[in-house]
């Protein structure tokens, strides 16, 4: 019984220091960072990472690429049920309504609030959508990190020779259609478009959608009602003029991969394509020829939807590892680090200061049109802050968006599909 209790304390005692050795290594204060950066964004990534652990030697962030948001989201939820999560992680905003419902977050509001060398300037630089999209119940529970933009990309010397100016894009959705028309190219007569005037995959048409629904004044969803209004005649006659592009006009394609069209607008295939602002780094080494970049054509309103996610800081972290992640927070969002991060990559700054550092200034002098299609900012609108658009979201996709492009389903019933599908998912996550 003595040998039985001589090792059940001997046991108390070594647990804390085998837990130590897990957050501390060689004195420094282990910060794990699971993300999906992958490619030349990821390699951006690590470097400032490294920065970042080069300038705090007490602090170790380690970088760790999940390599699809996919694996990511079940990662997270795996390490969660084993109880070994990382101390932060990139989350969407959909996973963070489960992720705070399921009481794994730190908010970091509370850092804020203890942080002296962090006030109310600061949070009044950051782009207030950004915030928004980070704060839950009055509460900033998570931070900013890689945001974007849907982009417009055009071939300058297509528009040249079918007589539009090489320097500006459509900037309408009607506009768009006429310059499309003109694109559309069948030299060799045999009925098939040998230049096509845009292309679409899948996932674009719902960008797309989406974008052009809160164009015309529709809405994706309601949040105090519980239930999906995209299903709406604004919604139909938004998915219907993409459809018409196709089938009516015959001045776009489907494409059967999600960043096909991009591998054909790099050929010289397609004149004009919706991308998103990142995509430009990684169609660079295909492209042998300097594409134009533009905001995407607006509607009766002005609306983008932004992509990206954001930064949570994880529950069953030590406080040491709490601190110094939210200093390295602090930092990657600081203006330096996040104009630098935009440079490198085209995600939008989350600083409105970092626009004007000379990281920025020369990024926009190398290429016209970044800008512009940066301050699309000024009217972007958030994801949906609910658990449900996670499943919502595919719904629509593969229910309306691909259905009425494929032709399987009308838009109006493809939506109304969709909608009644994530009213069930509302309702069973309220």
């Amino acid at each position: 019984m003595f040998k039985k209790w001589l090792f059940l304390i001997l046991l108390v005692a070594i647990l804390p220091l085998v837990n130590c050795g897990k957050r501390q290594k060689g004195g420094k204060t282990e910060v794990t960072f699971w993300h999906a950066m992958g490619g030349p964004l990821g390699k951006a990534l690590n470097a400032l990472v490294e920065q970042f652990n080069q300038a705090n030697p007490q602090i170790n962030i380690q970088s760790v690429s999940m390599g699809t948001y996919t694996a990511l989201s079940q990662k997270i939820m795996a390490s969660i049920s084993a109880g070994n999560p990382p101390t932060i992680a990139q989350v969407y905003e959909n996973w963070t309504m489960e992720l705070i419902a399921g009481g794994a977050l730190v908010p970091l509001q509370r850092f804020i609030e203890k942080d002296t060398t962090f006030g109310r300037e600061d949070l009044a630089d950051f782009f207030p959508v950004f915030l928004q999209g980070n704060t839950y119940q009055d509460t900033l529970w998570t931070f900013p990190f890689n945001k974007g933009l849907p982009a417009l990309y055009y071939n300058r010397e297509m528009f040249r020779k079918a007589g539009l100016n090489p320097n500006s894009s459509p900037k309408t959705w009607q506009e768009f259609l006429a310059y499309a028309q003109k694109l559309t190219l069948d030299t060799n007569g045999d009925g098939t478009p040998d230049q096509w005037g845009t292309a679409f995959s899948i996932p674009t048409c719902m960008a797309i959608f989406q974008s052009k629904l809160l164009q015309d004044g529709g809405e994706i969803l309601d949040l105090r009602q519980n239930k999906a209004l995209f299903a709406s005649s604004i919604g139909a006659n938004a998915l219907r003029f993409l459809v018409d592009l196709v089938k009516r006009h015959k001045v776009a394609y489907i494409t059967s991969g999600a960043y096909e069209h991009q591998t054909d607008f790099a050929a010289r295939r397609v004149a004009m394509i919706q991308g998103h602002i990142v995509s430009l780094t990684y169609m660079k080494p295909q492209l042998t020829f300097t594409p134009g970049i533009a905001p995407i054509p607006q509607g009766k309103n002005k609306a983008v939807m932004i992509t990206g996610t954001n930064i949570a800081v994880f529950k069953s972290s030590t406080l040491a590892q709490r601190e110094a992640a939210w200093q390295f927070i602090r930092w990657f969002t600081d203006t330096p680090q996040t104009a630098q991060w935009s440079k490198e990559t085209n995600y939008v700054p989350v600083r409105r200061s970092a626009l004007e550092t000379q990281a920025l200034q020369e990024k926009f002098q190398s290429t016209p049109g970044l800008k512009e299609t940066m301050l699309q900012i000024e009217y972007a609108v958030g994801q949906p802050k609910c658990a449900a658009w996670y499943e919502g979201r595919r719904h629509l996709e593969e229910d309306a968006i691909e259905g009425a492009m494929r032709g399987y389903v009308s838009p109006k019933e493809g939506l109304k599909k969709a909608a009644r599908k994530l009213d069930q998912e509302l309702q069973r996550k309220r």
